[in-house]
């Protein structure tokens, strides 16, 4: 499954929460593939049949002519391969690009690095430009694989990107712009004997955690909610149709985004072996009741309880106490972003027993901001009736 398989899911789950909301509209699907010949001829050939009154289409074979594809009727489009005249809603791919720049410049290192695939369209450019221009208004300096190797997917080989990784100065920070593309990176470094994350720190894109999870070290990556650019899209579409506006000549930009941290850029734990398994066991287990003696019983090393804390703080500047939170604190951000759970529940699934503990912990954490307040002003991101699925089922 790709990258793209991946997103395109999570935009039709958006598309259909919109029309579940709105029953009054009826949506039907044509499927094309990327390596479909002609894919705007078979696209046009589908509308024939169901002659729409409006589309919502992922553009990502360069533009055709709307009066070609389908003449009279409002089109959203929703990809970010090409700059388009149609109206489109899509991720804010310099903000994400901006996001792994700044996950990257915590670790302090000296070395960035940016890699992608030529000629892979105008969401990658904007993904380099905002990456680019975070670390260049910091002071820091990128290197581009693509400059080095202007090769397309079909002709780059696993040569080509070792060979760039052992060139790299180290240590340094590298973005991967694809999740399989930070496999790759990462498979070359343990072919070469580089250290991750000592060595090459490392954060992919679009998350998929039965991917970023299945490999030792894990891959850090960027969860984006697509399912709002359905959403958001369907929004327009149904304006565009009943309202009769003219069409918004710039990109309605998503910006929901949060940086999901793993081992492959968590460089503070590899300098303490005890430090880095107790923050393993605390991701692992954040969603269940935790007490600081149990993270003691779950590791080999025969130290006391006060010595693991006082390595800990050492190590990452905080207790064990406050990692603990802050994991669980991960998970209810989650939640209320991404489901409609109660509160309560989300309490629940955050390992906490008492509602009220957890209520007092969560305005600890948010400058006195409760769950539901919290959840509310997402709401300009996660639309009223999206209901998403919960990720820790």
């Amino acid at each position: 499954m790709s990258s793209e398989d991946i997103a395109e899911g999570a935009i039709l789950r958006g598309i259909m929460a919109y029309q579940e909301a709105h029953p009054y509209l009826r949506v039907e699907f044509c499927l094309v593939d990327v390596r479909t010949p002609h894919p705007g001829q078979k696209l046009r050939e589908h509308l024939a049949v169901v002659r729409p009154n409006g589309v919502l289409a992922s553009l990502f074979w360069h533009e055709p002519r709307h009066d070609f594809l389908c003449p009279g009727r409002p089109l959203v489009n929703v990809g970010d391969y090409h700059q388009t005249s149609f109206p489109t809603v899509m991720v804010d791919q310099a903000y994400i690009g901006e996001h792994a720049a700044e996950h990257l410049m915590k670790l302090e290192l000296p070395n960035y690095a940016f890699i992608s695939l030529t000629g892979r369209g105008y969401g990658v450019r904007m993904r380099w430009r905002g990456f680019r221009n975070r670390l260049a208004r910091a002071g820091h300096t990128c290197l581009l694989f693509d400059s080095d190797y202007p090769k397309t997917a079909q002709q780059l080989d696993e040569e080509d990107i070792k060979e760039w990784v052992e060139r790299l100065p180290k240590p340094i920070g590298i973005h991967a712009v694809y999740l399989s593309l930070a496999l790759r990176v990462s498979w070359a470094c343990r072919s070469l004997g580089v250290r991750i994350p000592e060595d090459v720190s490392l954060i992919g894109g679009q998350d998929f955690p039965m991917v970023a999870e299945a490999w030792t070290p894990t891959i850090s990556s960027l969860s984006v909610n697509r399912a709002v650019v359905g959403y958001k899209a369907m929004h327009l579409l149904d304006r565009l149709l009943h309202d009769g506006k003219k069409p918004p000549t710039t990109p309605t930009l998503v910006r929901d985004i949060v940086v999901m941290p793993r081992q492959s850029s968590d460089v503070l734990a590899t300098r303490d072996p005890a430090v880095a398994r107790v923050r393993k066991i605390i991701v692992e287990q954040a969603n269940h009741p935790m007490v600081i003696k149990e993270l003691l019983e779950h590791t080999s090393f025969s130290f006391s309880r006060r010595t693991l804390e006082r390595r800990f703080e050492r190590q990452m500047g905080h207790s064990l106490h406050d990692e603990i939170v802050a994991a669980r604190m991960a998970i209810a951000e989650r939640l209320l972003r991404q489901t409609l759970l109660r509160p309560t529940e989300v309490a629940r699934q955050t390992g906490y027993a008492s509602y009220r503990v957890f209520a007092t912990a969560f305005k600890k954490q948010h400058a006195g901001l409760t769950a539901t307040s919290f959840r509310r002003q997402h709401m300009a991101t996660v639309p009223a009736g999206l209901a998403l699925h919960n990720p820790h089922k």
